[in-house]
């Protein structure tokens, strides 16, 4: 599995930051690889939670994937693991992980994105570009909520 972590500081509380990136609404409004979530099971979002993601960049619908809330655990840490993921999809397993933890005032928010990229035209491009992409998009959608939440 190929694997990509990064972090930031915020100036909020682990709590508020927790419930912010947890908000459906807002995901596509920091995260650059987002155009939309949607909830497939009813609120609140908890362990087992379903939702469908659709991919994008700069706002171009690109293709969805299914994940269900594996870890939960407000307001230190949640896991979406990939269910299903569109043929189109670069990836056909993966996992992203969240991480809250109080940093001199604020939250330390670490992201960290486990994936197996789809077939063998995958994963050479992953090596090639994909991969190096997608870390940057990661970073500045840090960015992104660091920018939103402390404005």
């Amino acid at each position: 599995m190929a694997r990509i972590e990064d972090h930031i500081v915020i100036a909020a509380a682990p709590a508020t930051v927790f419930k912010f990136c947890h908000d459906v609404a807002h995901r596509p409004e920091w995260d650059e690889r987002v155009t939309r979530v949607q909830l497939l099971t009813s609120k609140p979002i908890r362990r087992g939670t379903l939702v469908r993601i659709d991919a994008g960049r700069s706002g171009n619908y690109l293709f969805s994937w299914d994940a269900e809330y594996v870890e939960y655990h407000f307001p230190s840490s949640s896991a979406l693991r990939v269910i299903d993921a569109a043929p189109s999809s670069p990836f056909s397993a993966g996992t992203e992980s969240w991480q809250f933890s109080s940093a001199g005032g604020g939250t330390r928010f670490a992201v960290v994105w486990e994936y197996r990229p789809r077939g063998i035209i995958a994963r050479i491009g992953d090596v090639l570009g994909r991969r190096a992409s997608t870390r940057r998009a990661i970073h500045r959608s840090l960015v992104n909520l660091k920018e939103l939440i402390e404005a």
